[in-house]
């Protein structure tokens, strides 16, 4: 069964939670004596800090975004080679049967600036197999061997850098959706730690009570539209 995607249960971006977490825990630490009757004390405390501490330690989509943008130029830069490498032995292809010729067709190089990295891979090694099959009628144009292995050395390196690329875009999925979750967890014990101290002084401490609300906005703060409390 396919997981449902994970979304995020707060409005405000990770370092705000982070911020507001660490704040809560102070007001919470404060006022310890009030939270031991209702089951939450020190240690719990220090468990919630230690979650926010890991989870501001976790590499960000940024980063993760990052390298993939990295890998993805390398990808794109070694496809252009293999390009390269391609309309060389086309351009002794056509020089010796023209380039609207049943053989020149035959290699399959037709847009080739425009094949997809897939289309590209399997281009690649037909010109090989082709190029071969016909190297001793391209000889006297300067084909050699040697050409069609630095094609297929390249498609070698090219489609290494294809899996890596969607490798890292899968790992930058995992990681933002591992982010998510531990944000998640990390937010829901806080609203029921702050809603428990807003339990607490509802009737009784103003000041206090306002130190524990919690606005579920882009800011974080309080916004014309309705807060979480």
């Amino acid at each position: 069964m396919k997981k449902n995607e994970v979304t995020r249960l707060y409005n405000f971006s990770d370092a705000r939670l982070i911020e507001v977490g660490n704040e809560k825990i102070a007001f919470m630490r404060r006022d310890l004596e009030a939270f031991l009757s209702f089951g939450l004390n020190e240690a719990k405390f220090l468990d919630l800090e230690t979650k926010i501490s890991q989870f501001s330690d976790l590499v960000t989509d940024i980063e993760s975004s990052n390298e993939q943008v990295q890998i993805t130029e390398q990808k794109d830069a070694k496809a252009e080679e293999l390009r390269t490498a391609i309309r060389s032995v086309m351009t002794r292809v056509a020089q010796k049967y023209g380039d609207t010729s049943a053989r020149y067709a035959n290699y399959g190089t037709d847009g080739l600036s425009k094949q997809s990295d897939a289309e590209l891979l399997v281009t690649a090694k037909r010109v090989v197999r082709v190029g071969t099959t016909n190297l001793a009628n391209l000889s006297e144009e300067g084909l050699t061997n040697a050409h069609l292995e630095t094609i297929t050395q390249l498609n070698d390196d090219f489609n290494n850098l294809l899996i890596n690329q969607k490798l890292k875009i899968g790992e930058r999925d995992i990681l933002q959706e591992d982010r998510v979750e531990e944000g998640n967890a990390i937010y829901a014990l806080l609203m029921k730690y702050t809603q428990t101290a807003q339990d607490i002084w509802e009737t009784s401490d103003v000041a206090k009570y306002n130190d524990y609300v919690l606005y579920n906005t882009p800011s974080g703060e309080e916004e014309p539209s309705n807060p979480i409390v």
